[in-house]
């Protein structure tokens, strides 16, 4: 009896993890498709959503600290409580990264203009909104392989942060920059940061998985 309830608590607390991913990844979506739509109502339904990401934070802590207390789980059960404790701390992170890109978008409360190619921000954008998505889906399923071609992944957006920048810098340097563009590339600059800062995040989550499935820290950092 006593070895089914632990089982049973060790499911729940895998699934709320689970449901906080999906409600951090939602958050990510909505604010992303706000960005590109200028949607200030929808930034600030995101703004307010944060509330709830950060109530399954608390929640989830107190699930592990209760397991770890109580149940003194070892080898593989361990691991899982471990890793999703460390797990929230990156979603609560990707909630705050969210944040604050809603409030860009309602602070400029026009659509963006991007003073250089839209492509390589497109692509920014498509990439970390599948690393979000394919990070939860990692946990919940336990797919080492996609968790591992996190790090490669994160090299090409760390590229299209950097070209994204550079490009922008030289706009402005050059004057190519219309004094109304000028407040844009500025709230640009923020949210590309913040973008680039949700991936490592998503690498993160993957890393702690590929420990949670072999036991092995050098995915750690």
């Amino acid at each position: 009896m006593a070895r089914n309830r632990y089982v049973r608590k060790l499911k729940e607390l895998r699934q709320n993890v689970v449901d906080m991913g999906v409600l951090t990844r939602r958050s990510v979506e909505d604010v992303l498709t706000a960005l590109e739509t200028s949607d200030t109502a929808l930034a600030e339904r995101v703004i307010a959503n944060d509330d709830e990401i950060d109530k399954f934070d608390r929640k989830i802590e107190s699930q592990c600290m209760t397991l770890l207390a109580l149940e003194q789980p070892m080898a593989k059960d361990l691991r899982v409580i471990a890793t999703s404790l460390k797990m929230i701390t990156d979603l609560e992170r990707i909630g705050d990264f969210v944040v604050d890109i809603a409030e860009e978008v309602v602070a400029m409360g026009k659509p963006i203009r991007i003073p250089v190619s839209a492509t390589k921000f497109d692509e920014l954008v498509a990439d970390v909104k599948s690393m979000v998505a394919d990070s939860i889906e990692t946990y919940a399923g336990g797919d080492i392989q996609k968790a591992r071609s996190f790090e490669a992944r994160d090299d090409r957006i760390d590229f299209l942060y950097k070209n994204i920048v550079e490009n922008m810098v030289n706009a402005l340097a050059q004057g190519k920059c219309s004094t109304e563009t000028v407040s844009d590339v500025a709230s640009l600059l923020y949210i590309i940061r913040y973008l680039e800062r949700i991936a490592d995040h998503a690498v993160n989550i993957g890393n702690r998985v590929c420990y949670m499935e072999e036991g092995d820290r050098r995915y750690l950092k």
